[in-house]
């Protein structure tokens, strides 16, 4: 707001012509626009730097668990089971024997096989460490190696530890042998430190003692009533003389 220069009228800045005076005015033009109260738009987001950063931090990610046992677990797929590992003793001998009989029958050869343990003879079921002996004749002693090498690798599975192949035609023998590791024996549960154990002989009599049972305690049978007034009262002296005058 300001004032007329003639006659001083406050005037609000639009007027023109003061209307008290009729002086022209000079207009002043407003700081503020006519659509000042109109409403503001938002500022709009990027969302630009927040997409590459999520696919930053993605592959980053996918870096870290290629790179971790979670990937490498992802990328070995399935794992394939071992047939050796669910293969008996028993299998793995039939499978000696049924191979070297057809590596002996593809060189136009036969074989006799003996099982033994300790020198002795026992049966292919036995289910201990055993030996195999095979008499056979060879056209070429070389012819072995086709026979023997496909079974090498079911010998500790079978428990053979040695087998032995005797050629008739070229007096030769030949010993293949496998380690064979020891079954694990568990070890036995020992007494807390300070604590002997006793002998089994001694535990067993300890368990087997009968166990003493304390003394059970009778009731006390009562007197009758007029019984136990009469033990109740007190000797009368007169009456023991009167009883025995004479003593």
């Amino acid at each position: 707001m300001h004032d007329c220069a003639n006659c001083r009228v406050p005037l609000h800045g639009h007027e023109e012509v003061c209307p008290s005076c009729g002086a022209k005015q000079i207009v002043r033009q407003s700081t503020f626009s006519s659509d000042r109260f109109a409403t503001q738009k938002e500022p709009s987001i990027n969302v630009v730097p927040i997409i590459i950063a999520i696919v930053v931090v993605g592959i980053g990610i996918f870096a870290a668990m290629q790179v971790s046992w979670v990937g490498q677990v992802m990328n070995r797929g399935p794992v394939a089971e071992d047939p050796m590992e669910k293969m008996t003793y028993t299998e793995a001998r039939q499978i000696i024997e049924s191979k070297i009989t057809q590596g002996l029958a593809a060189v136009g050869a036969k074989g006799k096989f003996s099982w033994t343990a300790s020198g002795q003879p026992v049966d292919k079921n036995a289910d201990q460490m055993v030996e195999l002996d095979i008499q056979t004749r060879l056209k070429d002693k070389e012819q072995r190696k086709a026979i023997i090498d496909p079974i090498k690798e079911f010998m500790a599975k079978a428990k053979i530890p040695t087998l032995t192949m005797t050629d008739s035609k070229s007096r030769a023998t030949w010993t293949y042998t496998c380690n064979i590791p020891a079954p694990v024996e568990e070890e036995p549960i020992l007494p807390p430190p300070g604590q002997q154990q006793a002998p089994p002989e001694q535990a067993q009599q300890q368990v087997q003692q009968p166990v003493e049972q304390a003394p059970v305690e009778q009731p006390v049978q009562q007197a009758p009533p007029e019984q136990q007034q009469q033990q109740q009262q007190p000797a009368d002296p007169l009456q023991e003389y009167r009883e025995n005058p004479y003593q």
